[in-house]
């Protein structure tokens, strides 16, 4: 998870048993492309506010991610519609760049 998604995001889904790992926890100051490696390396989907991952993703392809593009930035509402995502398109994670908002969710290929 990137720094801009924040620590309660992070906290909230290992708090419903996901393997989260924090940015903010294990690389503060890393750089985009660091984390995005990372995440290959691991074999992870990146959680980010920053939508200059969607062109990072769709150029050096991690497993999968996710750009949380809401209105309202509070970590309880991006942790609503995060759940809500992983919770229904789970088959879909891997191998997309997907952006939330309020009022839809977008899927792109990047695999």
């Amino acid at each position: 998870m990137d720094e801009s998604a924040g620590i309660k995001v992070h906290l909230a889904l290992k708090g419903k048993g996901y393997d989260s790992k924090s940015a903010i926890e294990e690389l503060k100051g890393a750089k985009d492309l660091e984390i995005i490696e990372i995440a290959k390396k691991e074999n992870r989907i990146l959680i980010t506010c920053d939508k200059d991952f969607g062109r990072l993703a769709l150029l050096y392809k991690p497993p999968g991610a996710i750009i949380l593009r809401l209105s309202d930035e509070r970590a309880k509402n991006k942790v609503k519609y995060l759940l809500l995502t992983i919770e229904r398109y789970k088959e879909r994670l891997y191998g997309s760049l997907i952006i939330i908002t309020e009022h839809k969710v977008r899927f792109r290929k990047i695999s």
